[in-house]
């Protein structure tokens, strides 16, 4: 049975929440189901939103009252658009190379993010939280080399151009100390 299953999976049982029985069909039911199948991720980049940030939490602390960190996400609608268009994209493609079934979930909740933009790199201290050298403008001493630096990561991991950046960051800091 050839299965096209959607851009994103669920966490609620199966690729998208169909359980395989267990007993005497669960070899059957289980290479029916998973025999054949792909699964087609989506991804798309959220542009800037005003909504979506990290900041304090005003009520959870540490043991020290130190405020923990929330996070504030919202689907913008630009970027529901592009996975809608992604998602029939991909449910095209999967019939025209003859799919029997098709499901989909729209939007993987518990899938985890990468968290950028949260300490802007730029010349300005009343835009930026850092300097071009990746030094804190308020802080002497202190550098950022994480995601944070980046307003934005293009819809791919960033995992490659983080490290690249720390690097960057981490060179200047052993030049400018000898």
């Amino acid at each position: 049975m050839a299965r096209g299953l959607s851009p994103i999976a669920s966490a609620s049982g199966g690729s998208v929440g169909d359980r395989v029985p267990w007993g005497r069909e669960h070899r059957r039911a289980y290479d029916e189901r998973f025999d054949r199948t792909i699964m087609v991720a989506i991804i798309g980049e959220d542009l800037p939103e005003p909504a979506n940030r990290v900041d304090l939490d005003p009520a959870l602390a540490d043991s020290h009252g130190i405020p923990a960190p929330r996070v504030s996400y919202t689907l913008s609608e630009n970027s529901r658009r592009m996975l809608d268009h992604g998602i029939a994209r991909a449910r095209e493609a999967l019939e025209a190379a003859g799919a029997r079934e098709v499901a989909f979930n729209p939007l993987l909740r518990a899938g985890g993010w990468h968290l950028m933009g949260t300490a802007r790199m730029g010349r300005n201290p009343a835009t930026s939280v850092i300097d071009a050298e990746g030094r804190c403008h308020d802080v002497p001493n202190l550098y950022i080399v994480d995601g944070s630096t980046m307003v934005t990561c293009g819809g791919v991991n960033p995992t490659s151009t983080i490290q690249a950046v720390a690097l960057y960051i981490a060179d200047g800091i052993i030049r400018r100390r000898a």
